[in-house]
């Protein structure tokens, strides 16, 4: 398999970041803006351009609000998914040479891919994401340990008060 030009590479980038908002969410399609949302502003145009093209081409589709791999974007996933080395089983394992090609040609000469800084900055966007996330995940329980951790304290206290002799 051949490298990803610049241009899919970005495609790649975007078709990841839905499919991984929707594996994390268990489900077929997430919220645009929510995913839009999270993205750094400065990288946010151009991730709203290759929303629009990767729809217009079929690779992703919207419902109401909602953002969505189809059938045809599956294909474009399999590839992707692929290319990273990872093995596919089932139905994630879709194959369609033709409509892989004609993906690819017109991701090829859509300028909508073309991203707005370095496409090594643009390729590392699912990985910045993630540990952001994670970040505020580990941000959000942190007042709960300690909320815990002075309950804890002061029930200890209490007992020691409690076993003082008078």
């Amino acid at each position: 398999m051949e490298a990803l030009t610049e241009r899919a590479t970005f495609a790649a980038v975007l078709v990841t970041l839905v499919r991984q908002r929707c594996v994390e969410t268990n489900a077929n399609r997430t919220s645009r803006t929510g995913l839009q949302l999270r993205v750094p502003v400065h990288e946010r145009p151009a991730v709203r351009r290759g929303f629009d093209a990767l729809i217009d081409h079929g690779i992703l589709a919207m419902v109401g609000e909602d953002i969505g791999i189809t059938a045809q974007g599956r294909v474009f996933v399999a590839y992707c998914r692929r290319l990273r080395g990872e093995k596919l089983q089932g139905h994630d394992d879709v194959n369609d040479s033709d409509q892989l090609r004609r993906q690819l040609e017109a991701i090829q000469t859509d300028r909508r891919f073309d991203p707005d800084h370095a496409i090594e900055e643009a390729s590392t966007l699912p990985g910045r994401l993630e540990a952001l996330q994670q970040q505020t995940k580990a941000k959000r329980h942190s007042p709960l340990v300690w909320i815990i951790l002075a309950i804890i304290i002061a029930l200890l206290g209490v007992a020691l008060l409690v076993r003082l002799p008078h």
